[in-house]
C-alpha cells in the first residue's frame, strides 16, 4: 500500500479520528454542504459549482487557472464545472485582451442574481461561523488555516503545482 510522506514526526496513532484536525475539517464541510444543499439544488448547483460562481462573482472576470489556484482544485474538475455552468447559462466566455487566447468567465446576468444570493448565503454562514468561534478569536483561526493552507501547498507535488497555475 502507498502512503504519503506529509510529515517528518509521525502523527500521534493513539489520536482518535474524531480528534484529529483534518477530520473536524472534513466534518464542518460536510454539515456546511448539507445546509445548504437545498439551495445549490434549487439552481442546479452543488457546492464546488457555488464555488465558482461566488468566486468569479467577487472577481468579475477570471480563468479557469486562476479559479483552480483560488479553489485548489484540479484544471480539469474547474473546466468541468465551467462547462456544466456555461450550460445552464450562468456564465459566458470572452477572448482576453490583449491575449485572445486567455479566456476570461463573466456572469450572465442570470449568473449575477444566483451568484448574489450564494454570496448572500456564504456570508450567512460566515456570521454563524462568527459567532461560535467569538470576535476575538476568530482573526487566530484564519491566521492558524492560512498556515495549515501554505504548509499543504508546500507539500504538493511540482507536477500538481504545475497543472493548477496553467490558463485555459
Amino acid at each position: 500500500m502507498k502512503t504519503l510522506a506529509l510529515q517528518s514526526q509521525p502523527a500521534d496513532a493513539s489520536l482518535p479520528l474524531q480528534n484529529r484536525l483534518s477530520f473536524a475539517i472534513h466534518r464542518i464541510n460536510a454539515l456546511l454542504q448539507q445546509l445548504a444543499n437545498p439551495l445549490f439544488q434549487e439552481f442546479g448547483l452543488d457546492m464546488v459549482t457555488s464555488r465558482v460562481m461566488v468566486a468569479i462573482f467577487q472577481r468579475e472576470a477570471v480563468t479557469v487557472g486562476e479559479l483552480a489556484e483560488l479553489l485548489a482544485t484540479p484544471q480539469p474538475t474547474v473546466s468541468h464545472q465551467v462547462k456544466r455552468l456555461d450550460r445552464l447559462g450562468y456564465l459566458s466566455r470572452q477572448p482576453g485582451r490583449p491575449d485572445s487566447r486567455r479566456v476570461l468567465l463573466r456572469l450572465t446576468p442570470r449568473g449575477r442574481e444566483v451568484a448574489g444570493s450564494l454570496d448572500a448565503y456564504s456570508r450567512e454562514v460566515m456570521s454563524l461561523l462568527e459567532a461560535a468561534i467569538g470576535e476575538g478569536e476568530l482573526g487566530r483561526v484564519r491566521d492558524a488555516l492560512a498556515r495549515v493552507d501554505q504548509a499543504l501547498q508546500a507539500r504538493k507535488p511540482a507536477a500538481v503545482r504545475r497543472e493548477s497555475s496553467v490558463d485555459e
